[in-house]
């Protein structure tokens, strides 16, 4: 009784209880700011958008992604001026908001 595990986020895990009564509280902590998305939000539009593409397009994808999204963060638009950054341009609440707004109103098609 009392016991607590902590795993690192996205670290799989199974759970089998071996009492009549057990209580499991699954709780997801990051210092993430609120104004950013869960990554399960972008999972699942990956599956909708990208999963049965073809082979080749979904390469050049993971290359867009690991330039835009998994590279050094600023790097994709250091060459350009603040202004002309536009979803380049670091996150914030209002930049949040609208990039949010954007991505609503092309699901929403």
């Amino acid at each position: 009784p009392g016991d607590v595990l902590v795993y690192p986020a996205l670290w799989w895990h199974n759970v089998e209880a071996l009492d009549a009564f057990n209580v499991l509280v699954n709780y997801w902590w990051n210092a993430a700011p609120r104004f950013l998305d869960t990554p399960m939000t972008t999972l699942l539009h990956g599956l909708l958008s990208l999963r049965d593409r073809p082979l080749t397009e979904k390469q050049a994808w993971r290359a867009l992604f690991d330039h835009y999204v998994f590279g050094p963060a600023g790097a994709a638009a250091d060459h350009l001026p603040e202004a002309a950054r536009g979803p380049l341009a670091p996150l914030d609440e209002l930049t949040a908001r609208r990039l949010r707004a954007h991505l609503l109103q092309r699901l929403n098609r």
